[in-house]
């Protein structure tokens, strides 16, 4: 099972080079991005809210995907597109050889992306699930 949960706040840059006639540019060039992944993808989405960009991906697949549908290289791919975007993914995957008991957590921060260890949800037996359960 590979399952994934992300957000992302999507801006052009980090400071005051990011312009109003940039944030239409970059949600197109996201926009453009996420709409060459469908239909293979479960859900990746962005809106504009209060005149910010929002992308959310969530999904649940039987392995692992390729790289490219991979949440973690899509997360990678919008910190190079939008450099100035910042966000988290956590994903679990129990068919990792090494981290199959807990979730990874990759954080998008200055168009950079950097897995870290979970200190919430994992290990994922006993903290969320009985051994039964899984």
């Amino acid at each position: 099972m590979y399952q994934y949960h992300g957000w992302a706040v999507v801006i052009e840059g980090t400071g005051d080079e990011a312009g109003n006639g940039g944030k239409v540019n970059i949600y197109e060039k996201v926009k453009k991005y996420i709409e060459d992944l469908q239909p293979n993808v479960d859900v990746l989405d962005m809106k504009a809210i209060n005149g910010q960009y929002h992308l959310w991906m969530t999904g649940l697949w039987n392995r692992e995907p390729s790289s490219k549908f991979s949440p973690a290289e899509i997360m990678n791919n919008i910190g190079i597109i939008a450099p100035g975007s910042y966000g988290m993914l956590y994903v679990f995957n129990n068919e990792h050889p090494k981290h199959s008991n807990e979730f990874k957590v990759y954080v998008l921060a200055r168009g950079n992306v950097e897995e870290k260890n979970d200190p919430f949800l994992s290990p994922l037996i006993p903290v969320v699930a009985d051994d039964s359960d899984i």
